[in-house]
């Protein structure tokens, strides 16, 4: 039996049955095949995939394969197949992807392949093409490259990393950022040792008793947990990292542990912070709680209505308030000494400038130095309003401050000098205003007052250690605008409540 190239598959009449049933076979495949000539035309062509592209036999027989309707789409393409016939004709088995056009635009992806089929003399005969529709594996790839791309994305920019424990061989495999949080070299084994190693002591077992529960088979396989790496001599110099992940089981079995890590450490110093300033903020308000207890029973001993006891205590709360927000702008690491003074003398506004002269380097106060200067300052504004320079319209005050440093210890001293106004009296009896000025301010901030009641005005002193300056961002001026006018906005006019 000898092949014929002239009359189809075989040659022999007592091929023809099986000739038949191969045609039968070929023809109910969905898989494309194709009998090509040496030229590259097409002698047959299996019915099914023809029909489902909406081709029939008779369509394509005879025309160069290249030529079929489905490879009109590109030249590229056809110069290709054109190409693969030759070679194939060489005797050359060739194999590759191809897109393949449809009626109405569709397009789908083939796995073609063009082989020879060789005679009994060893020659090449026919040349065989077939194809399969691979369209759904080529979505399926492309849609997995797609999800690996946005979870890559997605770990780099939460800086995580994946790591895996094989629990039967006991390898474990970082990705390079995992081994970029634990400072590890980018390659080579990593073992438990090294990682029980890099783990901080105290949150050793921490770790080792959410892997124990992680593999427990009665328990769900979930694995988290939050630990310092080994090496910081500071709280302020730890490294946090936060590991989740799961196990698998094979018939109850801990087989393999996969998770993620990430750096948590910039979230555990702000919860830190958090906790710090919670302390801080009991601390504090138990201590203006009893500022304002002593507050509210010296001024309920000064006498007078219910409503002059409102008045005085309202416009004093006033002044507590105007401190407490000059420090919380800043976070409570001090307040400015000018801002401050600007804060008690809010209701005075116009004078300042004219008649109310306040000088002095930018100094930054600690928190107790400007709640204690702040009442004194209100007091003496409160007074002066009253009694002395403010209450006419010639007086006029001077508040000025400086750094002493000719002396054992730098000082800051402050002086509040009122010239011009009526005559000066001493006070018959020692108020609520009194013993801020007098005692308060320099038994809190460990300084020396000086308060004199001269007939030309009233001088008040103070001079107090310079560990009481500190350092700190200056408030933004709106900020301080917008403070001062909701002081202003909080109790009493200028004149009212006045001790």
């Amino acid at each position: 039996m000898t092949a014929d190239p002239e009359a189809g598959f075989l040659a022999h009449p007592a091929a023809g049955a099986s000739e038949r049933m191969l045609r039968d076979v070929l023809d109910n495949l969905f898989a494309f095949v194709g009998v090509l000539d040496l030229q590259g035309r097409v002698v047959e062509a299996n019915r099914t995939p023809l029909e489902a592209a909406g081709i029939a036999r008779s369509d394509v027989i005879g025309m160069f394969f290249w030529d079929c309707p489905w490879w009109s789409w590109s030249r590229d393409v056809q110069d290709r197949l054109r190409q693969t016939a030759a070679r194939a004709a060489s005797g050359e088995t060739l194999r590759y992807d191809i897109s393949m056009g449809l009626p109405g635009g569709t397009r789908i992806t083939l796995d073609l392949q063009m082989a020879p089929l060789w005679g009994d003399d060893g020659s090449v005969v026919r040349l065989v093409a077939s194809g399969t529709d691979i369209t759904w594996r080529k979505n399926a790839e492309r849609d997995l490259q797609i999800a690996l791309l946005r979870t890559e994305l997605a770990l780099e920019a939460g800086k995580t990393g994946v790591w895996e424990h094989d629990l039967v061989t006991g390898e474990i495999l970082w990705d390079t950022r995992v081994r970029a949080l634990f400072n590890t070299p980018a390659k080579g084994p990593v073992t438990q040792d090294m990682i029980d190693a890099m783990i901080h002591i105290e949150d050793f077992l921490r770790v080792r008793e959410a892997s124990k529960a992680a593999t427990d088979a009665s328990g769900d396989g979930e694995y988290e947990v939050e630990f310092r790496l080994a090496g910081a001599d500071h709280i302020s110099h730890e490294r946090w990292l936060k590991a989740r992940g799961r196990c698998l089981f094979e018939g109850g079995v801990a087989v393999r542990l996969i998770g993620i890590a990430r750096d948590i450490t910039d979230r555990k110093q702000r919860e830190s912070h958090v906790h710090m300033l919670m302390r801080e903020i009991a601390h504090r308000s138990k201590n203006l709680l009893a500022v304002i207890q002593a507050m509210a029973r010296q001024t309920a001993t000064a006498g007078g209505s219910a409503k002059d006891f409102e008045t005085r205590f309202t416009a004093r709360l006033e002044s507590l308030a105007g401190s407490q927000d000059l420090l919380v702008m800043q976070d409570w690491h001090g307040a400015s000494l000018r801002d401050l003074a600007l804060s008690q003398l809010v209701h005075y506004a116009d004078l300042i400038g004219r008649r109310i002269l306040i000088e002095g380097p930018d100094v930054m106060l600690k928190p107790e130095a400007a709640q204690n200067i702040g009442l004194a300052l209100h007091e003496l504004s409160t007074n002066a309003a009253k009694y002395g320079a403010l209450s006419d319209i010639d007086g006029k005050v001077h508040l000025h401050w400086t750094v002493v440093r000719d002396k054992e210890e730098p000082l800051l001293c402050m002086v509040w000098r009122e010239t011009g106004g009526p005559q000066v009296f001493p006070p018959a009896r020692e108020g609520f205003g009194h013993k801020v000025l007098k005692r308060i301010a320099a038994h809190a901030l460990e300084g020396m007052v000086a308060l004199d009641f001269a007939p030309d005005g009233l001088v008040w002193r103070l001079e107090i250690p310079t560990s009481y300056i500190v350092h700190g961002r200056k408030p933004d001026p709106d900020d301080i605008k917008g403070s001062i006018g909701n002081m202003s906005a909080l109790g009493a006019g200028p004149l009212q409540g006045r001790v």
